[in-house]
């Protein structure tokens, strides 16, 4: 049996009917609740009461055909809606906060430990652990709804910054390119961790505003580190740069088309241009991601897959999608002294890249021997704290006109 996630609004005055180990239980909803339940393979159900701040134990199943005008919720491509008389209506009218505590308490529940599922609902204990992990779920909404406003007054102020990681030439030790990688400086919290906003701007879709920023923001800053490059190393392959693409602009191919608008006015040589996508990409929609990888390329841009060997990898991709480059996953280059399956992996990757004539990229250098043993694997580029941590456009330039060299 599938797991199956149901939301419903319980209507103040509403008689809600329950059943318990010592029978059947009523009780009068006093104001408006949220209760989300998860239909278990085990035939049982956990359930939350959003409006209580409770969260019940796993039990019995019960009913849940709509009394009055109770209505059901599914989850529905991610998003929770209201079904009733058949039509789908997003759960607007609900406090945005209720909306994001829905979703979450429906994480939470999904993996509810044991003791929450199945021990003594009714003991203190229990309700002492309700009422955290109620309290725990209701800051981290209100903490993710204060980081979205924040996100679109970072975007307008701007308080959002590219830093720059050079990326190596291993046989020279010459700048090759440079990853931009998303910033943000709050005024009064100062950093804030990529991995907090970006999920959350993804969820949003706030991530599509930004990718369109970065990608503008990116070539333009690479206009300005080219000419720098030229004047120190005028008889070098110029740089590229390398900008990542989050799903939701792979995905809306109106938004592959925006891409394409702001790469054709760019300025800048097609061939400097390299688009990261991730793996797990491809996993969601292979057929459409194809027809956007397609448009893209058709402009003379470079593409590469990123974090490779990890989570979703098929091989199939290398052949199916026009790559020009793959980044060996940085998790496999920091454990290859202690590793020795780790170090033949990334020998077998460069390998079979190699011969399909892809250029490799590796990520999380940390160590001179690193260095040297991705080098003798025939690694072209590689990225990592050895040489240069993410920075401003500024200390790229210094790089540059220093004539520095790895």
């Amino acid at each position: 049996m599938p797991e199956q996630i149901y939301a419903r609004y319980l209507k103040p005055g509403e008689v809600l009917f329950r059943e318990g180990e010592a029978g059947d239980d009523a009780y009068i909803v006093e104001k408006g609740e949220i209760e989300i339940s998860i239909d278990l393979p085990t035939g049982k159900k956990v359930i939350a009461e959003l409006g209580k701040g409770e969260i019940i134990g796993e039990m019995s199943l019960i009913a849940d055909a709509p009394r009055s005008a109770t209505a059901i919720a599914s989850v529905e491509s991610e998003l929770l809606v209201l079904k009733r008389d058949r039509l789908l209506k997003p759960i607007e009218a609900a406090d945005p906060i209720m909306r994001l505590m829905i979703q979450m308490i429906v994480d939470r529940l999904r993996d509810a430990p044991r003791w929450m599922r199945e021990g003594d609902t009714t003991s203190p204990e229990m309700s002492k652990a309700r009422q955290k992990a109620f309290d725990e779920v209701r800051d981290l909404a209100l903490r993710r709804i204060q980081i979205e406003g924040e996100m679109r007054q970072a975007i307008e102020a701007p308080e959002l910054e590219l830093h720059y990681q050079p990326i190596i030439d291993l046989k020279s030790g010459i700048l090759a390119g440079y990853e931009a990688l998303m910033r943000w400086t709050h005024p009064e919290r100062g950093f804030v961790s990529p991995g907090e906003f970006i999920p959350l701007a993804e969820e949003t879709g706030m991530i599509v505003e930004m990718g369109r920023w970065a990608l503008e923001t990116g070539l333009r800053d690479h206009l300005v580190m080219l000419d720098a490059f030229k004047k120190a190393f005028p008889d070098k392959k110029p740089p590229f740069v390398s900008v990542n693409v989050s799903g939701r602009q792979l995905f809306e191919l109106s938004e592959i088309d925006v891409m394409r608008s702001i790469i054709e006015n760019s300025g800048v040589d097609p061939q400097q241009i390299k688009l990261e996508i991730t793996e797990s990409l491809m996993v969601h929609d292979a057929d459409h991601a194809a027809v956007a990888l397609d448009k893209l390329k058709e402009l003379g841009i470079l593409l590469a897959i990123d974090d490779f060997g990890t989570g979703y990898s098929s091989l199939s991709y290398l052949h199916r999608f026009p790559f020009d480059a793959l980044k060996i996953d940085r998790a496999f280059v920091v454990n290859m002294a202690k590793d020795e399956a780790s170090k033949k992996l990334v020998h077998a990757i460069a390998g079979m890249a190699i011969d399909l004539e892809l250029d490799i990229v590796a990520e999380g250098i940390e160590e001179q021997h690193e260095f040297d043993t991705l080098a003798g694997f025939g690694c072209h580029y590689g990225q990592g704290f050895f040489m240069a941590r993410p920075s401003p456009i500024s200390n790229n330039i210094d790089l540059i006109e220093n004539a520095t060299t790895w």
